[in-house]
């Protein structure tokens, strides 16, 4: 008999999954542009790009209607995974590069660079800086004063993203973050590896990554934003980070982001995630 290599139907299922459930979750989110587009807010991006991706849309309508934004990246974007096939560049070079990318692409989003802060945490390793990172958290927001923050959603499986959300979530819990709104906005929520449990079997983790995945969905308080007609110019800012859609021409070995991930957000949608308050937990306690 002979032996057929199906290792090859994973990643097409996978990625056909993550496009059901972003079906399934942007189905049954009420519309709350109105709502979402009229406050002043700040976006904390764990990475430069993730402001784009996840929040372009809405900063786009946000500074359409004349509301202040402001965003802070936490990490320095050094441990890209094109760094290891960068040829000439040190690790200050590829943070520079990035700093310049997330600067012209919120100047497309209509945010202007007085309005962005480069906190510089090492990236890759952010959850060992957990109480640096609150405070300066803490200390911004006691600054700006921000109506609503937005954070990268607990479930995406990067590890950045994951101390990021939790650091947020703590100050939130505790009182610190102004009274501020909380919002979530998913990035690696839409891939399946956030899913799949490690050291599984394709079959296996395929399975247990589709239920884990449901059952989040099912938990999530989603809502969406209308950016009808703001895809294109979304679509202009995330090109200003060369580095991460594969387009860095001085460095041929430079991988982007893939295809079939980023299509999750050129999408007529945003979704996000509405928080709850503290007290508002307490009070749907038995």
């Amino acid at each position: 008999m002979k032996f057929v290599n199906l290792s090859g139907i994973w990643p097409p299922l996978e990625r056909a999954a993550m496009r059901r459930l972003w079906r399934t979750i942007a189905r049954r989110a009420p519309d709350r542009t109105a709502e979402l587009t009229r406050r002043d807010c700040l976006i904390l991006a764990p990475h430069p790009d993730d402001e784009t991706l996840g929040c372009g849309g809405l900063v786009l309508l946000k500074r359409k209607a004349g509301v202040p934004v402001h965003v802070a990246v936490v990490t320095d974007g050094a441990a890209t995974g094109a760094a290891g096939a960068a040829r000439g560049m040190s690790r200050d070079d590829i943070v520079a590069l990035r700093e310049r990318e997330t600067v012209a692409a919120c100047s497309l989003l209509g945010v202007a660079r007085d309005h962005i802060r480069f906190l510089g945490f090492p990236d890759g390793a952010l959850a060992a800086h957990g109480a640096a990172l609150e405070a300066d958290i803490a200390a911004l927001v006691d600054e700006l004063s921000p109506s609503e923050i937005f954070v990268c959603a607990s479930g995406d499986g990067h590890r950045d993203h994951v101390a990021l959300a939790r650091a947020v979530h703590r100050l939130h819990a505790e009182g610190r973050l102004g009274g501020a709104a909380l919002w979530e906005y998913p990035v690696w929520f839409w891939d399946f590896g956030s899913w799949r449990p490690e050291r599984a079997s394709n079959k296996a983790g395929f399975i247990a990554g589709l239920r884990k995945a449901v059952r989040a969905a099912r938990r999530l308080n989603a809502v969406a934003v209308d950016i009808g007609g703001f895809e294109q110019r979304k679509r202009a800012a995330l090109d200003c980070h060369r580095s991460q859609t594969g387009t860095l021409g001085t460095e041929p070995g430079w991988d982007g982001l893939p295809a079939s991930f980023l299509e999750h957000f050129f999408r007529d949608r945003e979704l996000f995630f509405e928080i709850a308050g503290p007290q508002e937990k307490g009070s749907a306690a038995p």
